[in-house]
């Protein structure tokens, strides 16, 4: 079943970051025909030193109207129903809370080597500790004009996996993309070739499956099976195929260790060139 996107919440703090973050939420919640919910935070980020946190937040809160203001006139141009709220509180909460009556969440990604304002930098790395919603990052280089006609998708047999494919032949169905869906034999913990054999031969049945599942929605699909370090394959697979999306669950890769698993998406997320979706366990667990 495709999942409904209805109400996609895109977190902003008004930078550069920001923006671009904003005009992949602009773009999805058209594709969708999904309202857009822009939220900033006008308050000082937790352990903030308290002789300082009066000052940070009456400089956030004027920074947070002009950020949400800067979604409005990028959303005037289009027919995007928007919303926007200013929340007085710390960034990472704020984010946190606004993304928990989310169908997507949609933040930015300071640069490799920019250091990044507090919710374009440290606040997503906590938001994705344990995401409230599907959660897209966009990176400060990401395209200014998206259009995304390659999806790539890390697929597994977790249910969490599943989640990330279905979520990710949702979108391919929206913006009309290819997909491009690949399972990753880890070859940390596969030594014997018969056992490698085998998981390929799994890895390859769970593919034919996704490409059924995408034709039933008329998603076109080419699918990809390698052996090697998840993470790593995941990411040159996707610079091959030219991938506008990355879509990653949180339990990649059949991990049976849930940090191992995370990284797997961390590592996509701070390596990508290219937006990343990433889908949490919580989707499965609240049956969503």
């Amino acid at each position: 079943m495709t999942p409904a996107v209805e109400r996609l919440v895109l977190a902003t703090d008004g930078s550069d970051n920001a923006v671009r973050a904003a005009d992949h939420a602009i773009f999805l919640a058209a594709a969708f025909g999904a309202e857009l919910h822009a939220v900033s935070a006008a308050g000082a980020p937790d352990r903030t030193i308290a002789r300082l946190a009066d000052s940070i937040r009456a400089k956030s809160a004027v920074e947070a109207e002009e950020a949400v203001a800067t979604v409005t006139r990028k959303a005037l141009a289009t027919d995007v129903p928007t919303k926007t709220e200013v929340v007085d509180g710390p960034p990472a909460k704020v984010v946190v809370d606004a993304g928990r009556d989310a169908d997507l969440l949609v933040v930015g990604r300071h640069g490799h080597t920019g250091l990044g304002r507090f919710l374009v930098g440290s606040v997503t790395e906590r938001v994705l500790e344990d995401p409230p919603a599907p959660t897209l990052v966009v990176p400060a280089d990401a395209d200014a004009t998206p259009d995304y006609e390659t999806v790539a998708l890390l697929v597994d047999d977790s249910a969490v996996g599943r989640a990330a494919t279905t979520m990710a032949i949702a979108v391919a169905r929206a913006t009309r993309a290819t997909l491009e869906p690949i399972a990753v034999v880890d070859n940390r913990f596969t030594d014997a070739p018969g056992l490698r054999r085998a998981l390929e031969d799994e890895a390859r049945q769970l593919l034919k499956e996704v490409a059924v599942e995408a034709a039933r929605s008329a998603v076109e699909s080419t699918v990809t099976v390698r052996t090697g370090v998840p993470a790593a394959e995941f990411l040159d697979h996707a610079d091959k195929t030219g991938a506008d999306l990355l879509v990653v669950g949180t339990d990649a890769a059949r991990s049976l260790d849930r940090h191992l698993a995370t990284s797997v998406a961390r590592r996509v997320v701070r390596q990508g060139t290219a937006p990343v979706l990433v889908v949490p366990k919580r989707v499965v667990t609240d049956g969503n």
